[in-house]
């Protein structure tokens, strides 16, 4: 292999400027922590952490021109198309609210935040990586920088029992699923000698469709593969981590796991089956239906259980766990029609998902923060002791649940319009509807149907702050910056109903 020149190493680096200046920022954040007292510690580090990931996004922000530059960098280690671009802006977003919730929440202002900052960077850094790769080297590496960068975050809180419970559960459950994906990805190696995402697919693709005796085969490696992405996805029956996670550590902390987390396993998901379905037309790679039905499964299943499990849930971030799993299984919906509308319609959810579950976490912070508790109880009477929370987080979980007239409605509307019209593809003349048809209009309705279970549990949190007395409990009071945070993340929530900009952008990415 011919050494790297090093024009060769500068156009490398500029692909990846937005993941340099955060490892700068990582760097920068450790150093300060050693030169500013305790007090100062979390106003210093979380400003250069915010101020690093703000720069990472202009940079990226370049990227969306249709003239930017795309293709295989790092010698086809990493992959630099828009799709990539689009995600790790999303990435990047979530961890800008991850890092002004953690600013602001009293569950992490006891120690210094220098680890904790770092931490939560390294994570993104790793996420970045992961949703770009095109080498299971570097995509391993981009997942267990982001895996274990979370173990510890869920453990910050450290002289709290449940914190350190969810750390330890987190840390098992994931060594456990990263094993099994390893185990999946030698097999990948061995039937195909290469570790290169693109090629080895394109290969396990043809090898099953000329010779039927290995699809089985090669749905175990995709099966294998799919334990430690629907790890990162919180996708059942890898969800058992979730609930108690999401409970157990730090408000933020749950935020960044509920969006960057989960983006990030949809990136890889992505990334990895990419190979097995043809972008433009039915048919896949695979030459079968099995893939589309392992996924319509994991969708209905998924779903399904976390909106019926939600609905028991009495503390709102368990609820918003089930809540987070039940929107996995809607975006799983979409791995069932790969063609560029369903990227399409995958992004556009994950971007509006983005906001609608960072202003419900925000809500949650503050009333934690006041009323030192979790529980929906918390939120009785908030529509008049806090009227600017309360209208806000009626508009998140409306735009939850997918009513209009929020952004969540036009993306469950574009995952279920990709699906049906998918149904309607596989039907063979006016009013014949055949077996794939039928279980496309099936997955769409039982998606329907989910979302209106999740109106049940989602009015209860509304009720409690409409209807509710309060319970003679601390007054939740907001502050300005509050009600800012608040604000700037219901307003895109709302505007981005009319889509227009934000699609032109993602169907460039769909297509690239």
């Amino acid at each position: 292999m011919n050494p790297m020149t090093w024009s060769e190493l500068v156009g490398h680096c500029n692909a990846i400027l937005p993941h340099i200046v955060i490892a700068a920022t990582v760097c920068a954040v450790i150093l300060a922590d050693l030169l500013v007292s305790l007090r100062a510690s979390r106003r210093v580090c979380g400003g250069i952490a915010l101020g690093g990931t703000i720069l990472a996004l202009l940079f990226l922000i370049a990227r969306f021109a249709p003239s930017a530059i795309t293709g295989a960098t790092f010698r086809g280690m990493f992959v630099h198309d828009q799709a990539g671009t689009v995600f790790n802006a999303i990435l990047l977003l979530g961890t800008v609210g991850a890092i002004l919730f953690s600013m602001r929440s009293r569950e992490l202002e006891s120690f210094r935040h220098g680890e904790y900052f770092s931490l939560l960077l390294g994570g993104l850094m790793g996420a970045m990586f992961l949703v770009t790769a095109d080498n299971f080297v570097l995509f391993v590496i981009g997942m267990e920088t982001l895996s274990i960068g979370s173990y510890v975050l869920a453990g910050s809180a450290k002289h709290n029992r449940l914190s350190a419970e969810a750390s330890l559960k987190y840390l098992v459950y994931g060594a456990v699923a990263s094993g099994v994906m390893l185990f999946g990805i030698s097999y990948w190696y061995g039937m195909t000698g290469t570790l290169t995402i693109g090629a080895g697919g394109a290969e396990l693709a043809r090898m099953a469709s000329t010779d039927p005796a290995n699809q089985l085969g090669v749905l175990l490696v995709l099966a294998l593969i799919l334990v430690g992405v629907g790890f990162k996805c919180a996708m059942v029956p890898f969800h058992f981590w979730c609930p108690d996670v999401y409970q157990g550590a730090p408000t933020p902390v749950t935020a960044f796991l509920a969006v960057v987390s989960k983006t990030a396993g949809f990136g890889a998901l992505v990334r990895v089956m990419l190979p097995f379905f043809t972008m433009g037309g039915a048919a896949g790679a695979l030459n079968t239906a099995a893939l589309p039905i392992m996924f319509g499964i994991l969708a209905i299943v998924t779903m399904t259980y976390g909106n019926l499990a939600a609905i028991r849930q009495t503390d709102i971030k368990r609820l918003l766990a089930y809540s987070s799993i039940a929107h996995a299984g809607y975006l799983l919906l979409g791995m069932t029609v790969y063609r560029a509308d369903s990227i399409e319609a995958m992004l556009f959810y994950l971007f509006v998902y983005l906001f609608m579950n960072l202003g419900a976490f925000w809500v949650a912070v503050v009333v934690i923060n006041r009323a030192g508790r979790s529980d929906i109880a918390a939120f009785r009477g908030m529509a008049t002791r806090s009227p600017v929370l309360a209208t806000t987080m009626f508009i998140f979980l409306i735009a939850l649940t997918g009513l209009p007239p929020t952004a969540g409605f036009v993306g469950k509307f574009m995952i279920f319009k990709v699906v049906v019209g998918a149904g309607l593809g596989h039907m063979t003349g006016v009013g014949v509807i055949t077996p794939m048809a039928a279980f496309y209009f099936s997955i769409a309705l039982i998606g329907v149907l989910n979302s209106a279970i999740s109106l049940y549990y989602y009015m209860t949190i509304i009720r409690a702050m409409a209807f509710d007395a309060p319970d003679g409990g601390p007054v939740v009071q907001e502050s300005g910056w509050d009600r800012v945070y608040a604000v700037g993340l219901a307003v895109p929530t709302v505007v981005l109903l009319h889509f227009s900009p934000i699609l032109a952008i993602i169907r460039l990415a769909a297509g690239g």
